[in-house]
């Protein structure tokens, strides 16, 4: 599925809920919660998971959480009530707007970002939450000591959130080496998470405190080894070291001894089956079971019982446990397709995907659902008849877009593709939205006159510097149309105001035009608008890679290195340049 996801919306909101914040002016926090406990926030709770786990395990803290989805905030409510729980409090809207009303300065205790969308492409730059703007906002709202805690799965995102709060010079990070942890074993993993993690990939989390005093920033902040990282070591142990049972045993026993939950057990265990003590495997196994604390996890721990212990049985009533734990369309769509994989039970995942198709969310899951249903079944009346479902739930742009390219895609139906498109010009909202649809429309269809069209509105729409040079990187690359574009980059350059509008924008000369002059140009208005250390760092890598120049390069690399706050600064700037020590180059 693409990326597209929801956005704030301007539309009022409210909820006759005593745990629903209707907020117009700051709130009194003791008097909302009785108490003067610490105020901790989470910025966009999605599911709602982590922030009632976090209010469960400490209820000497007060919670706030904060959102735009509607339907989230509801479940969220319906589930606080359910649970009784008395210290979360809940909040529309988007929190670059709200926070400034809703704390004093240095009245956080704690402030969490779990899977921000990171809007990949540069077309959505301005979309992503994560700004220099609300970096420092944040850090003005955190009391002296206080923690913020952020989690992404996107490697890019996760080095441009590393490089705005780096720059931040109230806040100090954790990890004084590469600035990225392994693990954050003390606090809890959302659903979203778990996915990642048990499909194999890799989760980077960040973590900074508040400093005291802005001038002594030289904490150690020294850790033990988390869990995953000692879990990870078995990868990395070298091969003679696999040939001492004792030190082997070692690892395993610390890593089992340290894992926090099923998730982490279940790790350790696939580890012990892969060095061949299946035993010892079957028991962290048995633990895991214990631990699990929800369908997906059930899920896998089934799926590893099945494939790493032979253990049928075991797995079968392993995934009856998940069945009866799921809570919707997600659960039961990726249990019908681990069932049908570890167990080869046809008439059984059919049932778990006639009920994912009764409890969906969104119309992203019934498009996931048509595809699981194509590929484990095969069945193209059912998969055509989730996608219609998916067209009657569909509101919004990126609804229409998503099923347009799924139809497409996946049924071969270029009709019903074009008639979705259609509708998503109808919902489109800005100048991006349009310029997608534009690419789709000349990529897919093949409708030059259509594209064309959906291009010169997109162009009345455009705003910034961004919106004109993503444009004409699109003519240039669709439609071959070198002089509109070159209309539109000249626009792009009146309007570039900050030193990464005027490098994306030399970039795209260098690539699309193969215009070096004006790329060089453009390179040098970056260099002078240039302030911070993320933008001295891009710009050098920028013009080593785009021009070749690694004199010029250099002399900026220099100019990073003095804005340079953290070890890991200097060590991301060699790399990026060079490959080697900062000391040899800079």
């Amino acid at each position: 599925m693409g990326l597209l996801t929801a956005r704030p919306s301007s539309a009022k909101f409210a909820e006759d809920d005593p745990c629903f914040l209707d907020v117009e002016e700051r709130p009194d926090w003791q008097r909302q919660f009785g108490n003067c406990q610490p105020l901790k926030l989470e910025i966009g709770f999605g599911m709602g998971d982590f922030l009632i786990e976090m209010a469960g395990r400490e209820p000497d803290s007060n919670f706030i959480g904060i959102d735009f989805s509607q339907n989230g905030i509801r479940k969220l409510l319906a589930r606080i009530n359910s649970l009784q729980l008395k210290n979360i409090r809940v909040v529309y809207g988007d929190v670059r707007e709200r926070l400034p009303l809703l704390f004093e300065d240095r009245e956080l205790d704690t402030v969490f970002i779990n899977f921000p969308d990171p809007w990949p492409g540069k077309r959505h730059f301005r979309r992503r939450l994560i700004k220099p703007e609300l970096v420092k906002m944040m850090a003005q709202k955190l009391a002296p000591e206080g923690r913020l805690y952020l989690a992404t799965d996107s490697e890019s995102y996760a080095m441009e959130i590393l490089e705005y709060f780096n720059a931040e010079p109230a806040l100090q990070n954790i990890d004084r080496e590469s600035g990225i942890l392994e693990s954050r074993g003390h606090l809890p993993k959302t659903k979203y998470e778990k996915s990642f993690i048990y499909a194999g990939d890799r989760i980077y989390y960040l973590e900074y405190v508040r400093l005291v005093s802005v001038s002594d920033p030289e904490n150690s902040f020294n850790k033990p080894p988390s869990t995953i990282e000692v879990i990870n070591s078995f990868n990395e142990t070298d091969r003679n070291a696999k040939n001492n049972d004792e030190l082997l045993t070692k690892k395993f026993q610390d890593a089992e001894a340290g894992a926090q939950d099923a998730c982490d057990l279940k790790k350790v265990a696939d580890n012990l089956a892969d060095a061949g003590d299946k035993q010892w495997a079957g028991k962290v196994y048995r633990k895991a079971e214990n631990k699990a604390q929800d369908s997906l996890d059930l899920n896998w721990l089934a799926y590893s019982v099945s494939e790493a212990l032979g253990d049928e049985p075991w797995a079968r009533e392993l995934f009856r446990k998940a069945e009866r734990s799921a809570q919707g369309s997600l659960d039961y769509n990726w249990l019908a397709y681990s069932v049908y994989e570890a167990l080869g039970d046809k008439g059984w995942a059919k049932d778990l995907f006639k009920k994912a198709e009764v409890k969906p969310d969104n119309v992203r899951e019934l498009c996931d659902l048509a595809d699981s249903i194509s590929v484990t079944l095969a069945d193209k009346e059912w998969e055509t008849r989730v996608y219609r479902l998916a067209e009657v739930n569909a509101e919004e742009y990126s609804d229409f877009y998503e099923l347009a390219d799924s139809v497409y895609a996946k049924l071969g139906d270029s009709r019903w593709a074009r008639e979705l498109y259609m509708k998503a010009e109808a919902a489109t909202e800005d100048c991006s939205d349009l310029h997608s649809l534009a690419e789709r429309i000349f990529e897919k269809l093949g409708d030059k006159e259509w594209a064309v069209n959906v291009y010169k509105k997109a162009e009345s729409k455009a705003v910034n510097s961004g919106d004109f040079r993503d444009l004409a990187d699109g003519l240039c690359h669709n439609l071959r149309d070198e002089a509109w574009a070159i209309k539109l980059y000249l626009i792009a350059e009146g309007k570039a105001e900050e030193s990464y509008e005027c490098r994306w924008l030399a970039e795209s000369l260098r690539e699309k035009l193969g215009d070096k002059e004006w790329a060089e140009k453009l390179y040098k208005k970056a260099e002078n608008k240039a302030d911070a250390f993320n933008d001295y760092y891009w710009l050098a890598e920028s013009v080593c890679e785009s021009l070749g120049d690694k004199e010029w390069a250099k002399g900026i690399g220099i100019k990073a290195k003095k804005k340079a706050k953290d070890p890991s600064d200097l060590s991301r700037l060699a790399n990026a340049l060079t490959g080697s020590s900062p000391s040899q180059h800079f």
